[in-house]
């Protein structure tokens, strides 16, 4: 069962946060442990066992990142975010002489606020782009697309993904230099 079902959901990105919730603490009170204090051993592990993935599956789900790597897990895409994407390499390369800079103490209070923006900058667009290609991906599965088109959405997403991922690990890069 994969997170998705777990909470009677399609395999969308565009999830209702409140719903999601307020399904969570449903399920979770119908399988809390507690419950089945008194019950056969294999009804208690399984209690356990739901209780631990509607666990996973809730803190995955109402993560828009994180739900979008799962789905991408679900249909065998991987991104990877810490290799370089040929569409930033020059961006990139200019990116982590700055950082070098900052690491190295050497560069101004300015310097570094004007990276911690760019980087900044960088991050939000991919996230806008992350929604766009979200939202259309939902509009697939509503339209019943073929398999291929999914796939390419799918791929598309995958790099958007991994584009911000390296983006996201140099803000962080940044910030633990500071």
């Amino acid at each position: 069962m994969d997170y998705f079902e777990v909470f009677g959901l399609p395999r969308i990105l565009g999830i209702d946060l409140t719903s999601l919730e307020k399904t969570f603490h449903d399920l979770s009170r119908r399988y809390h442990p507690d419950y089945f204090s008194t019950a056969p051993a294999a009804e208690k592990t399984k209690a356990v066992r739901m209780t631990a993935l509607l666990n996973d599956a809730y803190r995955t789900l109402r993560h828009p990142v994180r739900r979008v790597e799962y789905l991408l897990s679900l249909h065998g895409f991987k991104p990877d975010g810490s290799k370089v994407p040929q569409a930033l390499l020059m961006e990139v390369f200019e990116i982590n002489e700055q950082m070098e800079e900052v690491k190295g103490g050497r560069a101004s209070i300015e310097e570094t606020d004007s990276l911690r923006a760019q980087i900044r900058e960088k991050r939000e667009r991919f996230d806008v782009e992350l929604q766009q290609a979200s939202a259309a991906w939902d509009e697939l599965v509503r339209g019943n697309a073929p398999e291929r088109v999914r796939k390419e959405q799918l791929a598309k997403m995958a790099e958007i993904l991994s584009e911000s991922s390296y983006i996201r690990n140099l803000e962080k890069d940044l910030e633990n230099a500071l």
